[in-house]
């Protein structure tokens, strides 16, 4: 059972549950505040979301003006990250992360291996499943726990995912939201060499020089994502410089989670930007995934002729 399904399943019940007895509670005497109540569970995140997005496009404004976002593409990026939220933290995380099991690998097709972020599970990649699926491909998905501990602990869950897929013989591409990206430079930095099977990995919304908002942050994994914390700095120092220019980095101008958007880049990466997209949904923008499958393909077939959409 991934802990982050049950916690997030807990999470959903109490506050539907809670709205529904709000509701009926103040339907006779408080009619509109009981409808407030109801939908309680579907506009309080929207509310925290659009807290979130006003405190990031100020940040951004007076640390990186060029990357200035107008208040539209602000809009339409709350409006569809508060959607993607209800998806995948009300729907798919909690009762739908089993849905799609990893399949055995076929001989000569592709591996490619999700890596999620902060707080979530394999469910977040239901949508690439299915879109790998539609290409033939296959996959190996993994729940980095523990939640709430250093990120090097979720390193060592990481790792046998890795190990299983490079196993195959057949070539291996990662594809990683949020944390996930840090996870895999992580495993990286702890080999030797560049792994042969590896061909790729893809970061979407990474902090890769950490986030503004993780200031606030108290777990262990949160604190090593503050910008220029010692963790990110130890991590640094270990890497090798030429596996960046093995990474495809997308960064949103709207991203409310990491940000400024610089920080989702990586130096020597094919480095990509949308300018309007949530954090959630930046991994489900049909350019981003498009994109990622195009790159990917090309590095499969060529490392040293990547295509740039």
């Amino acid at each position: 059972m991934s802990r982050v399904a049950w916690m997030e399943r807990v999470t959903v019940v109490v506050t539907v549950g809670l709205s529904a007895g709000l509701a009926l509670w103040w339907m006779s005497t408080h009619p509109t505040l009981a409808w407030a109540a109801a939908f309680a569970w579907a506009w309080l995140p929207a509310v925290v979301m659009a807290l979130g997005s006003w405190t990031a496009a100020h940040v951004i404004a007076r640390r990186s003006p060029a990357d200035t976002a107008s208040w539209k593409e602000w809009l339409v990026a709350w409006w569809r990250e508060w959607r993607s939220y209800l998806a995948v933290f009300m729907w798919r995380q909690p009762f739908r992360w089993r849905a799609d099991p990893d399949p055995m690998p076929p001989p000569d097709r592709p591996v490619v291996v999700l890596v999620h972020g902060y707080v979530c599970n394999r469910g977040l990649w239901l949508p690439w499943m299915k879109a790998l699926r539609d290409r033939g491909w296959t996959w190996r998905s993994v729940n980095l726990e523990p939640v709430f501990g250093s990120i090097d602990d979720m390193v060592a869950v990481f790792d046998p995912v890795m190990q299983q897929a490079l196993a195959t013989g057949q070539p291996v591409m990662v594809v990683a939201h949020s944390m996930g990206g840090l996870v895999t430079r992580r495993w990286l930095a702890r080999q030797q060499r560049w792994p042969e099977g590896l061909k790729g990995c893809v970061t979407i919304g990474s902090p890769h020089h950490g986030t503004w908002v993780a200031r606030w942050a108290n777990s262990l994994a949160g604190r090593q994502m503050r910008e220029d914390s010692e963790w990110l700095q130890a991590l640094r120092s270990r890497e090798r410089t030429e596996d960046a220019t093995r990474f495809l980095c997308w960064r949103s101008l709207t991203d409310h989670v990491v940000f400024p958007p610089a920080n989702a880049m990586l130096a020597g990466a094919d480095n990509r930007l949308l300018r309007s997209a949530g954090h959630v949904d930046l991994a489900f923008q049909p350019v981003v995934m498009s994109e990622s499958l195009a790159w990917m393909a090309s590095a499969l077939s060529s490392p040293a002729e990547r295509t740039r959409s």
